[in-house]
């Protein structure tokens, strides 16, 4: 009898999770544009272990969806949608690689909460809010990517491409090396502090103003 009792039951708090806002974006990886594009839309996040995710979000979504994640200091996860809410989802995450790392991080977020963990994060990230941009590779080679986050310091992107790490590349005008892979992506860390109010439409040029901008900076004719 108190060898039974003795027994211990499994310890399932083992598994990172942090209760709180996690701010964040997210695509339905089989939703289009009619470009063919997937559109990147806000998120945040009410709770996120290394298995699940309860997402706020305002675009309604179907169980079974597909979803790629993004989570500001958590990094990039894949699921399901599990069960849609009445403002966002749950989402089944990937059991993928790197996924103790993850938990790392998770675990980081809650001693922040409590004040026991330094935020080395020197720039503030900001979503884009045109995300499309080309990597400039050199030589004339190019890329389509589109933005994930920027700061001041660097940016990461998605892209189906991978320059080899301290490759010298440009986003739109701003040039930086290449610092760290990611699935589906890459960061780069811009050669010099960008100014924010700018740098959405230094990487993007979408208007005639913009590439003239650019074109004085790089000391090319407009």
């Amino acid at each position: 009898m108190g060898e039974a009792a003795s027994v211990q039951k499994p310890n399932r708090s083992a598994e990172a999770r942090f209760i709180g806002d996690v701010t964040g974006s997210f695509v339905f990886a089989d939703r289009r544009d009619e470009a063919g594009d997937t559109q990147a839309m806000p998120c945040r996040a009410r709770s996120v272990s290394t298995t699940r995710a309860v997402v706020t979000a305002d675009v309604p979504s179907v169980v079974g969806e597909r979803v790629v994640m993004r989570f500001d200091m958590i990094g990039i996860r894949r699921g399901v949608v599990e069960r849609s809410l009445k403002e966002g989802f749950i989402v089944a995450l990937d059991r993928e690689e790197g996924v103790e790392d993850v938990g790392a991080r998770i675990d980081w977020l809650k001693q922040k909460s409590r004040g026991r963990a330094e935020d080395k994060r020197q720039h503030k990230r900001v979503m884009p809010r045109d995300a499309r941009a080309k990597i400039i590779l050199g030589a004339g080679e190019t890329a389509d990517c589109r933005i994930i986050d920027m700061s001041q310091s660097g940016t990461a992107v998605e892209a189906g491409i991978q320059p080899p790490l301290g490759n010298l590349v440009a986003i739109g005008s701003v040039p930086g090396r290449v610092v760290r892979h990611f699935e589906g992506g890459f960061a780069v860390r811009f050669l010099e502090l960008q100014d924010l109010v700018l740098l959405e439409g230094m990487m993007t040029l979408r208007t005639n103003l913009e590439k003239s901008i650019a074109a004085s900076r790089m000391g090319m004719p407009s």
